[in-house]
């Protein structure tokens, strides 16, 4: 059934409305089923990030720029973290070493702990990217940029299987 007033609005509007409900169900969903994790609601129409707990927001951050086509530009999703890639990491056979497998020099004002950098990306599922706006993103990837340090502290409170709700900007000209 069509609400009343959708012959009045321009089918954009009605779909950037349709979305952030959509958004909010899915938002609504995961906080009933995980009061205590963190996760990330991505609005673009707003150009922020926010970083929230049991429905509270504990960080805002901006977007500086994104790239987002296909299906994840279509309608609101529910994305998975699956891991942190990062540059200059440890093999895996040597992660419990302290400084083997490290390139030389080493960054001391990065590397003295273990730990999200500020060259850190996240990957999510389905494909899309968080990372530092100073990076360039790879060519066909969709993903979005923020400041390096808005990316740590994310980084830091995300573990993988960690939630992300992505709200998709729509054109709307009134």
């Amino acid at each position: 059934m069509t609400p009343a007033w959708a012959g009045s609005v321009p089918d954009s509007l009605e779909q950037a409305l349709l979305n952030r409900k959509q958004a909010l169900h899915l938002e609504l969903r995961f906080v009933s089923e995980n009061p205590d994790a963190y996760y990330l609601v991505i609005d673009l129409p707003s150009r922020n990030v926010y970083l929230k707990a049991g429905a509270h927001i504990l960080r805002v951050c901006a977007i500086q720029h994104y790239r987002l086509a296909g299906a994840l530009s279509l309608s609101s999703s529910q994305l998975r973290l699956i891991d942190r890639i990062e540059p200059h990491s440890v093999e895996p056979g040597n992660s419990g070493l302290r400084l083997r497998g490290r390139r030389l020099p080493i960054d001391f004002s990065g590397r003295l702990i273990e730990g999200p950098r500020g060259r850190s990306r996240l990957y999510f599922s389905p494909a899309l990217l968080i990372q530092p706006h100073e990076l360039p993103l790879p060519a066909g990837t969709f993903g979005i940029a923020l400041v390096s340090s808005d990316v740590k502290a994310l980084d830091s409170a995300l573990r993988p299987g960690s939630a992300a709700i992505l709200v998709p900007s729509v054109d709307f000209t009134p």
